[in-house]
């Protein structure tokens, strides 16, 4: 069961990423947690304290899923991959992308917590070089395909389209040069 600091800062990093950082209050998470204001302050000192605590929490969920696609060799690495972002079309249609929406809005505020959250970004982004270049795919191919699912998170999350997302993530994993044998002649 988790501590009540653990899901003060989930109720947290719901919030932010369903209405932004600047539009929660500490109040709002308040709240949401089902405490009055004044005892979020006995867990965090500051807004900033839980904005850095919330962007731990979804380092964790980048590290856990990375953790649990590591074993796999390159290729269901990428099935894996592409079945997790098609988990929650609606979700990507409303939030976006769990990890690069909190650190543009974070990079877009001027907020100090936009370097921690570019290194979740970075964190992700290199898993999908690492298991490209393992498949002897130049690092083009991995910005490339990584360019395009935030691409269309964006649209999506514009639109509020699951159907939006969820296609463009299937076109994406059909044509990804990832998924295809060096010997394809296929680009």
């Amino acid at each position: 069961m988790p501590s009540k600091r653990e899901q003060i800062v989930a109720v947290a990093l719901r919030l932010y990423r369903e209405g932004g950082v600047a539009g929660t209050t500490l109040k709002d998470v308040a709240a949401a947690a089902g405490l009055p204001v004044g005892n979020l302050y006995y867990y965090f000192r500051t807004r900033d304290d839980l904005v850095r605590a919330a962007l731990q929490a979804c380092e964790g969920e980048l590290s856990d899923l990375l953790a649990r696609l590591s074993p796999l060799p390159p290729r269901a690495w990428f099935g894996a991959y592409f079945d997790w972002l098609l988990a929650d079309p609606a979700g990507a249609a409303r939030f976006g992308c769990p990890f690069g929406t909190l650190a543009g809005e974070l990079r877009a505020l001027g907020d100090p917590a936009a370097a921690q959250a570019a290194q979740t970004v970075a964190l992700y982004l290199g898993a999908v070089r690492e298991r490209t270049v393992a498949l002897g795919r130049p690092l083009s191919d991995a910005d490339d395909l990584f360019l395009a699912v935030q691409g269309a998170y964006t649209v999506a999350r514009a639109l509020n389209d699951p159907g939006f997302f969820r296609q463009g993530v299937e076109r994406l994993r059909a044509a990804a040069p990832q998924l295809r044998s060096q010997g394809d002649l296929a680009p």
